[in-house]
């Protein structure tokens, strides 16, 4: 039998590993926020506007939506990621998608007047990816660690006594418990991985969206952004609903999408100098 599987403890592997990530999600940010004001006249608080369109748009607008859908509609039996995997893997990367780079198009055309120039968007896409960076990695491990830690000092059961926690749920929590001690420290590195590479994807992103508004012939690229989120996305999801079985694999995927989206973000970076912006 798996040795993560019988388990009675997490790893010291495994602990060191989320440390790792969770740091790494919260400094890689703000060390980037330091260096590139450094380097450009830019405003940091572009960064921060970033930050506040995705909580805006990503938690709250999605937030209040899947409400609506599976609560309001009861559509949670449709796309019940047991059942249906694959609607719900394009529900959720679907409307990732819309919401997101349409806060972002929002975001640079009513919050970003005042910071003009593609450096200061560039920096409101950072802003943008590192709010999800660290929601999705720092806190997300931080929580992670801090079970882990008190479940290797009190034992599983300890843990539920030290939190007062009782009833018919806890044998439920208690197997959500075993499985975290069972994912090993490759699979929580991997998760650092995918949180840098959406980090870079947002900001690529965002380059689009920042040129469909400043530059004649290329409001298509709103619209590509949008799909491109999508695509790139879908693997995340996909693994989630258990029809990608292989970590490695949604990395290679998403990642190709990500290389894709950042080369072609970073020529138009460069070449738009000679480029006829919107008056």
């Amino acid at each position: 039998m798996n040795a993560f599987l019988t388990a009675t403890r997490f790893s010291n592997e495994s602990v060191a590993s989320m440390l790792i990530v969770a740091l790494a999600c919260t400094a890689v940010p703000f060390i980037f926020l330091g260096y590139y004001k450094s380097k450009k006249r830019v405003k940091i608080s572009s960064f921060f506007i970033g930050m506040a369109i995705y909580f805006l748009f990503a938690l709250i607008g999605e937030g209040l939506l899947n409400i609506i859908i599976f609560r309001g509609l009861s559509a949670s039996v449709f796309f019940n990621p047991a059942d249906h995997p694959v609607y719900y893997a394009l529900y959720g990367a679907g409307v990732a998608g819309v919401f997101e780079e349409t806060g972002k198009y929002m975001g640079l055309k009513k919050w970003m007047g005042s910071r003009p120039g593609k450096e200061n968007a560039f920096l409101f896409g950072v802003g943008h990816g590192s709010f999800e960076m660290i929601a999705y990695g720092s806190s997300l491990f931080m929580g992670n660690i801090i079970i882990a830690l008190m479940v290797n000092s009190f034992g599983i059961d300890g843990y539920f006594e030290k939190l007062g926690i009782t009833g018919e749920n806890v044998e439920r929590q208690k197997e959500m418990i075993r499985q975290l001690m069972a994912i090993p420290p490759f699979e929580n590195a991997a998760a650092g991985i995918e949180r840098m590479l959406a980090l870079i994807f947002q900001t690529s992103l965002t380059i689009f969206v920042f040129f469909s508004l400043n530059h004649e012939k290329l409001k298509y690229l709103f619209p590509i952004a949008i799909v491109l989120h999508i695509i790139g996305y879908l693997p995340t999801y996909l693994t989630q609903a258990g029809v990608l079985r292989q970590t490695l694999i949604s990395l290679i995927l998403s990642g190709t999408v990500v290389v894709f989206a950042s080369f072609y973000a970073r020529r138009m970076f460069h070449a738009a100098a000679g480029w006829k912006e919107i008056s």
